[in-house]
């Protein structure tokens, strides 16, 4: 099997709340997504430029993404995330309702606008929002378990936000899939892609299992409940087992290179030469025997 990380060469920089290299690895993990249908015009007004365009499911639909994610071994230490995005037409299609979300699925490479992006540690937080303005906030994100089922809780200075639970389905390899991270830094575009190596995975489709519930007595529970239509979820993503490599930025800023420059990065130096080698001193010619007896 080959090695998911081989030939990646990682840069280190070093941050005030610990060492980070680039491009981050985690090397063992697990994730699920809801993928749930909401209100277009809410989606549109919640996005920072008109350059980001919300993909469609049908029209007048958009997709809103709820994903929980358990990171055990990373470069950046054992951490939870819990995303909230909103699913982008990807450039590569037609930006037709419905058609660019389904080709978006069989590429395995979907287009998301990163709405909010609560972590667990402070390392986790100052690397995303440093370098990449990942709209990162410190939470309690816990996940809890049954044979069955897996069920994650998200909260923020002991408020409850929101629930997400999904059936635990048959799960087998599925290859690598691509998120492509759309942020929004400098007042200008920006993106990451997060690449999958998925050991574990399955995707079903309108799928009669998963639950969510939002606390619309706090800000963001009320803001997502606010944009989602219906009680049923478009798509689930169940991903038990994965690996993952967090590439970008991919637009680098003078303002970006500034930071990394006065945050630790060291441009690699080059291979010293081998030194060279002395010449040893040329013998003496011996003086011929004619030379000898003229003396």
């Amino acid at each position: 099997m080959t090695d998911f990380f081989e030939g990646i060469n990682q840069i280190e920089i070093k941050a005030e709340a610990g060492d980070i290299r680039f491009p981050i690895f985690y090397r063992d993990a697990r994730m699920f997504t809801l993928i749930l249908p909401a209100n277009l015009m809410k989606l549109r007004r919640m996005l920072p430029d008109p350059r980001f365009s919300p993909a469609q499911l049908v029209p007048g639909v958009g997709a809103l993404t709820l994903t929980a994610f358990e990171y055990y071994d990373t470069d950046i230490q054992a951490y939870n995330e819990f995303s909230m995005g909103i699913v982008l037409n990807s450039p590569y299609f037609a930006p037709v309702p419905g058609y660019n979300l389904l080709r978006q699925y069989f590429a395995d490479m979907f287009d998301v606008f990163i709405y909010h992006l609560p972590v667990t540690t402070e390392l986790a937080l100052r690397g995303g929002i440093d370098y990449y303005n990942y709209p990162k906030f410190l939470a309690g994100i816990e996940f809890s378990d049954t044979p069955d089922r897996v069920t994650c809780d998200l909260s923020r200075e002991g408020e409850h936000l929101m629930t997400v639970s999904g059936p635990k389905v048959p799960a087998s390899a599925r290859g690598e899939m691509k998120f492509i991270c759309n942020l929004y830094q400098y007042r200008q575009p920006q993106q990451a892609e997060f690449k999958l190596n998925v050991v574990e995975g399955a995707v079903q489709w309108l799928p009669s299992e998963v639950a969510w519930s939002f606390n619309t007595a706090s800000d963001i529970g009320r803001e997502m409940a606010d944009c989602v239509l219906g009680n049923r979820a478009a798509l689930y993503l169940y991903m038990p087992k994965i690996q993952c490599i967090l590439y970008g930025p991919e637009h680098l800023s003078f303002q970006l290179l500034k930071l990394a420059m006065e945050t630790g990065l060291e441009p690699p130096k080059p291979a010293a030469k081998p030194a060279a080698k002395k010449k040893k001193p040329a013998k003496p010619a011996k003086k011929s025997a004619t030379s000898k007896r003229s003396r």
